[in-house]
């Protein structure tokens, strides 16, 4: 009996979980039908408008599809393929994903610290609040005199302006641990670094995580303001050139592909998030 028992509590338990993927799996279609029909909507007004009160700045979708058609894959607009993508697009997406990780790195390694010491959040609160509330424009000249127009100083510049997001999520997730959860590990006689690497690190992890996702589309947002300037090269060069020509549909084709590569680097992200944050978003 007991053995029967057992399977049929696994035949239900099995059915229950084929049930929650199928019930998953429809929530996920309506999601990505509703995203998409509300998409199409959009690009089709866009396009009657567009047609009926044509406007030279605001050219239909469809042209900016063939734009971006002949730039980026069949060859015919006024940079080759080849040059489109290798001298422009992916200098812009390396400087970001660069910036993004010596940012990240910088910033929730010093975040940490903060958050671990209230004196030390205190103390040094005011003057990280201080550095973010400055703009990133107005701070991007001071990287120019001191570095030059390089990549150094593209790089340096993303990691700086998004560190300093980073250092407030980060510290903010350190301290809102709860206490209890610290006083059980010191209960337990476990060492400050294991509490802070068993305990600590991963309950900060879900507002770390969101400062990451902010991060990864300031990157791409910061590389563009660094590549308006002194620049030769890159998305935000092109946009730069091909708006002050007035070829306007090439503008919009690159405006279209710097969407997509921003779009791409946050569903990465999401999918780490999901990986490492599958227990926080279970028991939720």
């Amino acid at each position: 009996m007991t053995t029967v028992g057992t399977k049929a509590g696994a035949r239900l338990d099995s059915g229950a979980a084929h049930a929650g993927g199928a019930a998953r799996a429809r929530r996920w279609a309506m999601v990505a039908a509703t995203r998409l029909g509300l998409l199409v909507v959009l690009l089709a007004a866009w396009q009657v408008a567009a047609t009926v009160q044509p406007n030279p700045h605001l050219p239909p979708p469809m042209s900016i599809l063939d734009a971006a058609r002949r730039l980026f894959v069949t060859g015919g607009a006024y940079l080759s393929p080849e040059t489109a993508w290798l001298g422009n697009a992916l200098p812009t997406i390396a400087r970001a994903l660069a910036g993004f990780a010596l940012g990240s790195l910088w910033g929730v390694t010093l975040g940490v610290v903060v958050g671990l010491s209230r004196p030390f959040r205190v103390g040094t609160g005011w003057v990280i609040e201080f550095l973010r509330a400055l703009p990133a424009s107005a701070v991007l000249p001071l990287f120019i005199v001191v570095l030059g127009g390089t990549d150094a100083m593209r790089i340096a510049f993303i990691a700086w302006t998004l560190s300093l997001y980073l250092v407030i999520n980060a510290a903010g997730g350190v301290a809102s641990v709860e206490p209890t959860l610290i006083l059980m590990g010191r209960s337990l006689r476990l060492r400050r670094a294991a509490i802070v690497r068993r305990i600590i690190l991963p309950a900060a992890l879900p507002q770390i995580f969101a400062g990451l996702r902010i991060g990864t589309n300031s990157a791409i947002i910061l590389a563009i303001v660094s590549e308006l300037f002194v620049a030769s090269d890159g998305i935000g060069y092109q946009i730069r050139l091909t708006g002050s020509s007035f070829d306007y549909r090439a503008m919009w084709a690159w405006i279209l592909l710097l969407s997509l590569v921003g779009v791409a680097i946050n569903v990465v992200v999401e999918l780490v998030e999901r990986r490492v944050l599958g227990w926080h978003r279970r028991s939720h």
